[in-house]
């Protein structure tokens, strides 16, 4: 999270922050996302690799930040977060940011409701650190700005949720985000959960032209 994001004053709220100029005009290319699609699919979840816990212990914290201030009122009216077994809270995703706008209050389906998805890093009880993780994502992706559940508005939710990570984070976050959105746009399937980092100069690709290169991490 940036220092400008941390001194955001008191009476506007952190998901407000997200300016939707940028990330609500950005594009899925194609042909990279099938291509980052077979990656994840053909890949092997390392969650033992050094980096790659690395990478997804700073995804864990920086998100969990995020939830804390986005639900403690730290930065103006806290948004409500409730934890549920019900598979679709919302009809759709305009209901979704609808009520979140309106009431300050989400409903975030558990993903311990499905017992065959769990997480191989991130803890996958209720209420726990992918969930957290899922909530921020629905406020900062979504709600904040305005964008929806296809595949362009997924695209640019990735591309507003990365303005609050850093350090190796922006890369499982890339995998979390990009890399099972386009299994689900290419095949039509919910992929696994993996703990991988997907090659840099392919992420770079998929970024471009609007967007930019991924900076400052290691190859």
């Amino acid at each position: 999270m940036t220092s400008s994001q941390r001194n955001t004053g008191a009476t506007t709220p952190l998901w407000r922050t997200v300016r939707p100029t940028l990330v609500n005009t950005l594009k899925v290319n194609d042909e990279v996302a099938h291509e980052v699609a077979q990656r994840l699919l053909a890949a092997k979840s390392t969650p033992k690799d050094a980096r790659v816990f690395a990478a997804y212990c700073q995804l864990e914290r920086q998100s969990d930040h995020a939830f804390s201030c986005l639900t403690s009122g730290q930065s103006g009216p806290g948004i409500r977060v409730i934890f549920t077994s019900c598979r679709t809270p919302y009809d759709s995703d305009h209901e979704m940011v609808a009520a979140v706008r309106s009431g300050h209050l989400l409903e975030v389906t558990v993903s311990a409701i499905d017992r065959d998805r769990a997480h191989p890093l991130l803890g996958s009880e209720p209420g726990g650190a992918y969930d957290r993780f899922r909530a921020v994502h629905d406020i900062v992706g979504h709600v904040a700005p305005n964008l929806g559940f296809d595949r362009d508005g997924e695209f640019g939710a990735w591309a507003a949720q990365e303005r609050l990570v850093s350090g190796l984070a922006i890369w499982a976050l890339a995998t979390e985000l990009h890399a099972e959105h386009s299994v689900r746009w290419t095949t039509g399937e919910v992929s696994d959960h993996k703990a991988i980092l997907l090659d840099h100069d392919l992420l770079n690709r998929a970024r471009q032209p609007r967007w930019g290169n991924l900076r400052g991490l290691p190859r």
